[in-house]
C-alpha cells in the first residue's frame, strides 16, 4: 500500500523538527556546562586550597566541548536525511508543489548549521587548550 505523498511530507516535516530539537538540546547542554564549569573556576579561584588546580576546569571544558561536539556530529545525519527527502518530494512533479511555495529545497542555502557548530568547537577547543597550558603551575 503506497504512502500518499502528502503523508511523506509532512513526516519530512516532522523528522526535521525531531532532529533539530535534538540539536537545540545538544547546544543547550554545552552552554549549561560551559556555565557550570565557570561557577566552578570562579570558585576554584577564590579558594586558596584550590587555586593550584584550576587548570582541570577548562580541561574538563575540552572533554566536554569534545563530546558535545561528537554528539552534534552524530545528529546531523538525520537533519540532513529528513532534508534530502523533503527535498526529493518537492522535486517531484506529483507533488505539484510551486517553486516560490518549496521549503525543503531552499534550507541549503546560506550557512550551515554544521560549519557554525564546527567552528565555534575547534575555536572553544584551541580557546580551552591555550587556558588549561597557560593555568598548570610551575
Amino acid at each position: 500500500m503506497p504512502v500518499p505523498i502528502e503523508v511523506r511530507y509532512k513526516q519530512a516535516f516532522v523528522q526535521l523538527r525531531f532532529a533539530s530539537a535534538l540539536s537545540f538540546r545538544i547546544f543547550a547542554g554545552w552552554g549549561a556546562v560551559y556555565a557550570a564549569l565557570a561557577a566552578l573556576f570562579a570558585w576554584m579561584q577564590s579558594s586558596t586550597m584550590m587555586n593550584s588546580f584550576t587548570w582541570a576546569v577548562p580541561l574538563l571544558g575540552l572533554g566536554a566541548t569534545l563530546l558535545f561536539w561528537l554528539g552534534d556530529i552524530r545528529n546531523r545525519p538525520g537533519i540532513n536525511a529528513a532534508k534530502s527527502v523533503g527535498a526529493a518530494i518537492e522535486a517531484d512533479p506529483a507533488s505539484e508543489i510551486p517553486e516560490l511555495q518549496r521549503y525543503f529545497s531552499r534550507l541549503n542555502q546560506g550557512v550551515r548549521h554544521g560549519v557554525t557548530i564546527n567552528a565555534f568547537a575547534i575555536v572553544m577547543l584551541v580557546l580551552l587548550g591555550i587556558a588549561t597550558v597557560s593555568l598548570i603551575p610551575g
